[in-house]
């Protein structure tokens, strides 16, 4: 099922920029200003994860992206339903490029980022995912 982008406009201070990183890695936290209900469900969330070469992510390695909430802004557990993306090494060629679009489940919380993980020694990561709203 497609979704349609009725406007696409983009707030630059909904936006963040973070280097993925062996350890893992949280995009900033963006504040949807309400509560439970309200608009969420007209707010799309963008996550751009760049392309990875092999000394970046070698054969097997796997790194998740995975949309995480909180009430308070500081703990923050993995959305249900679970939205998440990966990129596996493969072929010596690493992991190509990936943008995905979705819309934010009614129940979402009031804070929302992106939650990076790799498992152990993926490579040498340097490059950065970007994540961001659009209303």
């Amino acid at each position: 099922m497609s979704i349609n982008y009725n406007r696409n406009l983009q707030d630059k201070n909904f936006v963040s920029t973070v280097t993925v990183l062996a350890a893992g890695a949280n995009t900033g936290t963006f504040d949807l200003e309400q509560v439970e209900g309200g608009d969420i469900a007209n707010i799309v969330f963008e996550l751009a994860a760049p392309a990875l070469l092999t000394a970046e992510l070698t054969d097997g390695k796997i790194l998740t992206y995975k949309l995480e909430d909180s009430a308070d802004g500081s703990s923050f557990a993995t959305v249900d339903p679970l939205i998440q993306t990966t990129q596996t090494g493969a072929g010596g060629a690493g992991a190509a490029a990936k943008t995905i679009r979705f819309r934010l489940p009614a129940n979402t919380r009031r804070y929302v980022r992106i939650a990076q993980t790799a498992t152990s020694t993926p490579g040498t990561l340097a490059k950065a995912m970007v994540a961001k709203l659009l209303f």
